[in-house]
């Protein structure tokens, strides 16, 4: 081939640069703990990540002839702008303008959920299909939609916001500052805030000896192991969180009618048949008959280079799976 893409994934936790042929075969990859915070700092981590990972390829092979770079919160894809992303530490970056400037290559941004989901369109579980939902719960709970073989954007680039969908009209506030959304009910932030009032109510023993009553130490495979440890409370808080994730994938099947819903993240990886299982049985209980029969239900397959080849893949503009 005549060149190679860069995929890049901006995460809270980490940055991952991967270089990918024409196949969406990641050729190296680097990965990056991000530090500090502010634009200018979080613009710094990334090109060191990049840079890293440009090293590893051979000096006379193809060069990359752009980057896709897939970033969490709202973005502005007509100034190529990361509006806001909290998480990162960055506010109004002009992202795509400042990677131009530096490496004098095409620059697209894209949500980081919507190119997870892309990548599983162009290359993983979601291959062949041209009508997919994926859901992603995590510390929030992200999605993306994809219609007749095209990421929706919708009409001003925020569609596939699936986590704030009400489910629950009287239930608890969640960080958008609405009441009983997905999110609130589903992700593992849910999740971890009902197991460590398990654990600091002594009804996770298994729990409380790992990690106390720290939120943030509960991670999915911390979770997996309370519940193989014998812990039922917390057994049974995944369960309801499986449970409200089938009710929104109920509402997304009669909405959208989908060939496939994908779901990925930790909770899925860990936990595999039997949380998706009670979430897809609680999904064809509610979604009309017809359109549920027409649905399959399948774990991401990428991991965590979903986004990474997703962002790489939509520098195409148009679907080339």
């Amino acid at each position: 081939m005549d060149s190679y893409l860069i995929g890049f994934d901006m995460g809270a936790t980490k940055m991952l640069c991967g270089v990918l042929d024409d196949k969406y075969q990641v050729i190296v990859k680097n990965k990056t703990r991000t530090k500090g915070s502010g634009n200018e700092a979080v613009f710094s981590t990334i090109c060191r990540c990049i840079d890293e990972c440009l090293a590893k390829l051979p000096s006379d092979g193809p060069r990359p002839s752009g980057i896709g770079i897939a970033c969490p919160g709202p973005i502005d894809d007509v100034d190529g702008v990361v509006r806001s992303a909290p998480n990162v530490g960055v506010a109004n970056f002009p992202l795509r303008r400042l990677l131009e400037e530096r490496y004098a290559l095409p620059v697209r941004l894209e949500n980081d959920v919507n190119a997870g989901v892309y990548g599983e369109f162009v290359a993983g579980a979601a291959r062949g299909k041209r009508h997919v939902i994926g859901l992603f719960p995590g510390t929030g709970l992200g999605g993306g939609i994809i219609i007749n073989g095209e990421l929706y954007s919708g009409a001003t680039g925020g569609a596939g916001e699936i986590g704030h969908m009400t489910v629950q009209t009287d239930g608890r506030i969640c960080g958008c500052g609405g009441y009983g959304c997905l999110e609130a009910l589903a992700s593992r932030s849910a999740i971890a805030k009902d197991a460590i009032a398990a654990a600091a109510g002594g009804d996770a023993p298994v729990l409380y000896a790992e990690v106390g009553t720290s939120l943030r130490k509960v991670t999915s495979g911390v979770l997996k192991r309370s519940v193989d440890g014998g812990d039922v409370a917390v057994k049974r808080i995944v369960e309801r969180a499986a449970y409200f994730l089938g009710i929104g994938m109920a509402n997304c099947v009669n909405i959208f009618n989908p060939q496939l819903i994908v779901i990925g993240g930790g909770l899925v990886e860990k936990f595999g048949s039997e949380y998706l299982g009670v979430a897809e049985r609680v999904m064809r209980e509610r979604a009309m008959p017809s359109l549920a029969d027409a649905v399959v239900v399948a774990a991401a397959e990428l991991g965590d280079y979903a986004t990474v080849i997703g962002a790489a893949a939509r520098l195409f503009g148009a679907d080339r799976p």
